[in-house]
């Protein structure tokens, strides 16, 4: 039976073998195989993003079109934009499964049909659109076979990552005010905003993508690039030479990344008295809201290392509680834009 997916973080674990989908490497063209669970350790390399393709709405809601049986998705790494793919378009029986750059053809698409008959966990054979055949873990490298209903290395079972720090695309939010940290073109710094101005798209809709970011681990141990979803940059403090409370002021960017890691790029991130997230650069200043609103909403700033609560964020997954009742506070917020 067709089963719909949400949007989110996965690991996807097989159930013959209990190793998960691993990418060998960290780019485009890289074998995809199985290894034993450490996303805390590989976090770019087990963790998915799993999302159904707005190109295919119309098999999204209605399966009777589609002649896989079920609906369509991607099945994504964040960090460098790469999703499962079977080699050059293939279809035939065998065929390698790596992670390419991502391009929406139709063998980066695939099918998750729900097994009834395993009720322990939500397991799943993983069908490709471009030529029915499903994921395979027989060999080395994962390929694609014919459907055996009696083979257990075409079982997969989909699970939520395990790691100090949220995976996937998150909505960042300032906690003393509930603005979201968004951005919308790679030239322009990014602004909090009130809910109201943000879009109320569905998660998969490139509308919604401007408060969308990610967490990618660094080569540094515990620190991490914050990537925006709509334009593919990442945040990054400009330290200038102006002194504020006794320190040196930080503006923010957002930069693309042409030495992937480099220092003035890097944030740490911990957790305050109330469990809300502080995000620490580099040079110890904390990410906040700005007090003085500006034309289309707050500029964020990098200016102390003094806890404030303007310098407290709460990390909101896809599809949460804490999601669902900012979807109502848009029709009440007073804050900026209303």
């Amino acid at each position: 039976m067709a089963q719909t997916i949400s949007p989110g973080a996965y690991v996807i674990r097989n159930l013959d073998s209990s190793a998960v989908l691993h990418a060998d490497a960290y780019g485009s063209g890289t074998c995809l195989t199985i290894s034993g669970r450490h996303e805390e350790h590989y976090r770019e390399h087990q963790i998915w993003w799993i999302e159904a393709d707005p190109g295919f709405e119309d098999f999204n809601n209605c399966d009777s079109k589609t002649t896989k049986g079920g609906s369509v998705y991607r099945i994504a790494n964040i960090a460098k934009d790469i999703s499962l793919d079977v080699e050059c378009g293939r279809g035939d029986d065998g065929a390698p499964v790596i992670v390419y750059k991502s391009h929406g053809a139709p063998w980066q698409l695939w099918n998750f049909i729900r097994l009834p008959s395993y009720t322990e966990g939500e397991y799943y054979s993983i069908i490709s659109v471009h030529s029915g055949l499903a994921l395979d873990a027989s060999q080395a490298q994962c390929c694609t076979r014919r459907l055996d209903a009696n083979s257990e290395k075409q079982v997969w079972e989909l699970q939520k990552p395990v790691v100090s720090v949220p995976a996937g695309w998150l909505r960042l939010q300032i906690a003393a005010s509930g603005h979201l940290l968004s951005q919308t073109y790679p030239s322009l710094p990014p602004l909090a905003i009130s809910v109201t101005i943000a879009t109320s798209a569905p998660l998969t809709y490139r509308d919604s993508w401007a408060t969308q970011w990610a967490f990618v681990q660094a080569s540094a141990v515990k620190t991490y690039l914050i990537k925006n979803r709509l334009t593919g940059t990442y945040l990054r403090c400009q330290l200038s030479n102006l002194i504020h409370r006794g320190e040196k002021a930080g503006s923010v960017n957002a930069w693309e990344v042409y030495c992937y890691g480099m220092k003035s790029e890097l944030w740490n991130l911990e957790l305050d008295a109330e469990s809300n997230w502080k995000i620490v650069h580099n040079s110890g200043f904390l990410l906040e809201e700005a007090v003085v609103p500006l034309l289309d909403g707050y500029e964020i700033v990098c200016t102390t290392k003094g806890l404030d609560k303007r310098k407290s964020w709460t990390f909101i997954p896809p599809n949460s509680a804490i999601e669902r009742f900012a979807g109502l506070v848009r029709n009440s917020d007073p804050g900026l834009g209303s």
